[in-house]
């Protein structure tokens, strides 16, 4: 897979090394890891889902889940959005029209994560961040391991 000559602010440029089927040893090479932060959606003040993003283009994401949500019906049902750095991630506030509002509160989610990030099912910022132990060096895993 090709890499890209300039990294996307959104993305950190890390070392890596490349097996490719069928050379003779491994390179190594600079990759792009996609960042990724959690990102929590309040709409006229009432927390509704966090997840996790790229923190590049949240408003055009806002409103794009906002549409596909049903929450709002058009673009103009948005009135403002504003970012908001917060406990380690990005809330996104939204204020919407009343009528949304009304819907929004109405159908209140609940969704249970079984499977994935883990944030599934979490509301605000401050239920994401747990402790978390840093993953330490292991045995080396053989090439030839992983082309088996």
């Amino acid at each position: 897979m090709p890499t890209p000559t300039t990294a996307r602010p959104d993305c950190t440029p890390t070392q890596v090394i490349r097996v490719r089927s069928g050379a003779i040893a491994p390179d190594a090479e600079t990759d792009y890891v996609a960042e990724e932060t959690p990102v929590a959606l309040e709409y006229n003040g009432i927390s509704h889902a966090t997840m996790l993003a790229t923190p590049a283009d949240l408003e055009d994401f806002a409103v794009g889940f906002s549409l596909s949500e049903g929450i709002v019906g058009s673009v103009s049902d948005v009135r403002g959005i504003d970012l908001l750095p917060q406990c380690g991630g990005i809330v996104v506030q939204l204020e919407i029209s009343s009528a949304c509002e009304m819907r929004l509160k109405t159908r209140r989610r609940a969704m249970a994560g079984r499977t994935g990030c883990g944030l599934c099912g979490v509301e605000t910022l401050p239920e994401v961040l747990r402790p978390v132990a840093p993953v330490t060096n292991g045995a080396p895993v053989r090439i030839e391991a992983v082309l088996a």
